[in-house]
């Protein structure tokens, strides 16, 4: 993905620059993270590869080119970021109905420091009964 491709909007690049969240932990979400899938797919099929396995072969090539792409270097590593999120986390296929969140409620919870605020999470997830265990054990 160019940075045209989804650049951070002025108030996005504001947010982290002048916003105070505090304790708050902010947490990033790319939520159209599979529109990358395409880039990687058209390129692989250039290269030669197969379009069977270039299907196959597409996310992890668009998850090692959004790793050192412009988003995220603006989101950690941009002059004046005074405040960068606390993590970030790309989500593919969002627009489905059978759409994965599991991912999303795992790094929330490694992301909360306050451990009240953590047993409040996790015990809300009663949909997510393998995240309740996992931080029912480490608590």
């Amino acid at each position: 993905m160019d940075e045209d491709g989804r650049s951070f909007t002025e108030g996005e690049v504001k947010f982290f620059s002048q916003c105070d969240t505090g304790s708050i932990p902010v947490i990033v979400l790319f939520t159209k993270f599979d529109a990358l899938y395409d880039d990687e797919f058209a390129e692989l099929i250039s290269k030669g590869v197969s379009r069977k396995d270039a299907e196959a072969l597409a996310p992890q090539h668009a998850k090692e080119a959004f790793a050192s792409g412009p988003q995220l270097k603006l989101l950690y590593n941009r002059k004046g970021n005074q405040r960068p999120p606390r993590c970030h986390i790309c989500l593919p296929d969002m627009d489905k109905d059978n759409a994965e969140c599991g991912p999303l409620i795992e790094r929330t919870a490694e992301t909360l420091d306050d451990e009240t605020l953590k047993q409040m999470f996790v015990s809300t997830q009663r949909t997510n009964l393998e995240v309740c265990m996992g931080y029912a054990v480490e608590m």
